[in-house]
């Protein structure tokens, strides 16, 4: 494997940890360091850190303190 592949693997820890639990990932990225961009786009699909999870999160925090200043409002 590249060591500029290997360099962002070691960057993040939910990389490496995906990686680990998913062996197949080593052959692909060894074969071709293109398949870094696919990998990445898996894990944050996989582990939801993508934008729009974060996003969802987001709404599900706003809308549950919402939710919380009306009943205690009504109380």
């Amino acid at each position: 494997m590249r060591d500029e592949i290997i360099h962002k693997l070691y960057e993040n820890e939910q990389y490496l940890d995906y990686l680990r639990r998913h062996p197949k990932w080593y052959y692909f990225l060894d074969l071709d360091p293109k398949y870094f961009s696919e990998f990445e786009r898996v894990v944050k699909k996989a582990l939801k850190i993508t934008t729009y999870d974060r996003l969802e999160s987001l709404k599900n925090q706003v809308n549950f303190a919402g939710a919380m200043i009306k009943y205690l409002s009504n109380q």
